[in-house]
Protein backbone atom coordinates (compact mmCIF):
# COMPACT_ATOMS: atom_id res chain seq x y z
CA UNK A 1 0.00 0.00 0.00
CA UNK A 2 1.37 3.08 -1.19
CA UNK A 3 1.64 6.04 1.31
CA UNK A 4 -0.60 9.18 0.98
CA UNK A 5 1.18 12.88 0.20
CA UNK A 6 2.04 14.88 2.75
CA UNK A 7 0.20 17.33 1.22
CA UNK A 8 -3.49 15.52 0.55
CA UNK A 9 -6.38 16.28 2.98
CA UNK A 10 -6.85 13.15 5.93
CA UNK A 11 -9.37 10.96 5.33
CA UNK A 12 -10.29 11.42 8.57
CA UNK A 13 -10.32 13.79 11.42
CA UNK A 14 -7.23 12.76 13.83
CA UNK A 15 -8.11 11.05 17.10
CA UNK A 16 -7.26 12.96 20.81
CA UNK A 17 -4.57 10.68 21.05
CA UNK A 18 -3.07 11.36 17.59
CA UNK A 19 -3.05 15.14 18.44
CA UNK A 20 -1.24 14.53 21.68
CA UNK A 21 1.45 12.08 20.52
CA UNK A 22 2.22 14.89 17.95
CA UNK A 23 2.34 17.43 20.86
CA UNK A 24 4.40 15.89 23.18
CA UNK A 25 6.65 15.33 20.11
CA UNK A 26 7.02 19.14 19.33
CA UNK A 27 10.19 20.76 20.55
CA UNK A 28 9.77 23.59 22.76
CA UNK A 29 12.24 26.57 23.61
CA UNK A 30 11.47 29.28 25.63
CA UNK A 31 14.73 31.29 24.29
CA UNK A 32 15.73 31.70 20.54
CA UNK A 33 18.44 28.80 19.50
CA UNK A 34 22.10 30.41 19.52
CA UNK A 35 23.55 31.11 16.54
CA UNK A 36 26.88 29.76 15.36
CA UNK A 37 28.51 33.06 14.34
CA UNK A 38 27.22 36.11 13.19
CA UNK A 39 26.56 37.05 9.59
CA UNK A 40 28.50 39.50 8.31
CA UNK A 41 26.01 43.06 8.11
CA UNK A 42 25.42 43.93 4.88
CA UNK A 43 23.94 46.91 2.96
CA UNK A 44 21.40 46.62 0.66
CA UNK A 45 20.74 48.67 -2.82
CA UNK A 46 19.57 48.61 -6.21
CA UNK A 47 22.04 49.82 -9.26
CA UNK A 48 21.61 51.04 -12.51
CA UNK A 49 23.55 50.54 -15.46
CA UNK A 50 23.32 52.49 -18.64
CA UNK A 51 22.68 49.75 -21.69
CA UNK A 52 26.25 50.07 -22.84
CA UNK A 53 28.26 49.38 -19.59
CA UNK A 54 25.18 46.48 -18.91
CA UNK A 55 26.52 44.99 -22.46
CA UNK A 56 30.85 45.75 -21.31
CA UNK A 57 29.94 44.02 -17.99
CA UNK A 58 27.97 41.18 -19.41
CA UNK A 59 30.89 40.42 -22.23
CA UNK A 60 33.85 40.53 -19.45
CA UNK A 61 32.12 38.14 -17.29
CA UNK A 62 31.39 35.87 -19.83
CA UNK A 63 35.15 36.11 -20.92
CA UNK A 64 35.91 35.08 -17.18
CA UNK A 65 34.36 31.92 -17.58
CA UNK A 66 30.44 32.67 -17.26
CA UNK A 67 30.24 33.84 -13.61
CA UNK A 68 27.34 35.38 -12.33
CA UNK A 69 26.69 39.12 -13.06
CA UNK A 70 26.69 40.02 -9.19
CA UNK A 71 29.28 38.08 -8.56
CA UNK A 72 31.59 39.54 -11.50
CA UNK A 73 30.47 43.11 -10.37
CA UNK A 74 31.38 42.45 -6.63
CA UNK A 75 34.90 41.36 -7.40
CA UNK A 76 35.47 44.63 -9.45
CA UNK A 77 34.83 46.80 -7.10
CA UNK A 78 36.94 44.42 -5.03
CA UNK A 79 39.62 44.53 -7.11
CA UNK A 80 39.25 48.76 -7.21
CA UNK A 81 39.85 48.73 -4.12
CA UNK A 82 42.49 46.77 -2.88
CA UNK A 83 44.30 48.79 -6.46
CA UNK A 84 43.46 52.04 -4.58
CA UNK A 85 44.48 50.70 -0.94
CA UNK A 86 41.52 50.87 0.61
Amino acid sequence: MSKPSKFSRPQRAPTEAEVEHIITKADTRDDPAPVASAPEAEVRFTMVLPADMSERVDKARKGAGGMARLAWIRLAIAEKLNREGM
